[in-house]
């Protein structure tokens, strides 16, 4: 870590399931319906190995747009979950095709498994702590050969921005701790991705 975790930064972490729900329209008016350009370029490479009918699980899905709309427009069975209420809500009236449920990620477990699992710009809103419980939930879910994917920082380290005047976390493990994380479950991580100033991760379950 950079520093140590102050009260004000624990507090920021434990108020991100709030602030979303408590800002929902903000974060729907900011994030937009459209995909950027990276959103598209990893959402192929999600998708690669897939077949029109898949079942995918977007987990932070937030409103549903764009990742879970994309996927949906793409043929897949989707299903977003979110630990917002009202971002949830928002999701299945705009996105009836799809499945919406409020889960938290740290405790998830949907009884099913994925051929596709993303948690796209939404792990990295948990502490590093909270992420060693979320991260195997995730994994849990994907299928025999399934890929997953995911976003995190370059190292490990914690971050308390700002977003609308609110304190935004966003924390991350180190590399070699996910690394270890996906191969112990086995799963083989492709390396050496990067999206803006952070690391994907792209790995398939090799069972």
């Amino acid at each position: 870590m950079s520093r140590p975790e102050s009260p004000e930064d624990s507090k920021a972490a434990a108020d991100i399931v709030d602030l979303y729900d408590r800002r929902a329209a903000d974060w729907v008016a900011d994030r937009g319906r459209d995909l950027t350009e990276a959103d598209r370029r990893w959402l192929d490479r999600l998708t690669a190995g897939l077949q029109p009918g898949d079942a995918v699980l977007d987990v932070g899905c937030g409103s549903g747009r764009p990742m879970a709309a994309a996927l949906i427009e793409r043929g897949f069975r989707v299903t977003g979950v979110d630990s917002s209420a009202n971002l949830i809500a928002h999701a299945a009236a705009d996105l009836p095709e799809g499945r919406f449920v409020q889960a938290d990620m740290r405790t998830l477990d949907l009884g099913q498994t994925f051929a596709g699992v993303l948690a796209w710009h939404s792990l990295f809103h948990l502490s590093p702590a909270d992420q060693r419980l979320a991260l195997p939930r995730l994994l849990a879910h994907a299928a025999p050969r399934a890929s997953v994917m995911f976003s995190s920082g370059p190292r490990e380290e914690f971050v308390v921005g700002s977003w609308r005047g609110d304190p935004l976390y966003h924390g991350s493990l180190g590399p070699e701790d996910y690394q270890t994380l996906l191969t112990s479950r086995g799963f083989a991580a492709e390396t050496g991705l990067w999206a803006d100033n952070g690391s994907v991760w792209l790995a398939h379950r090799m069972d």
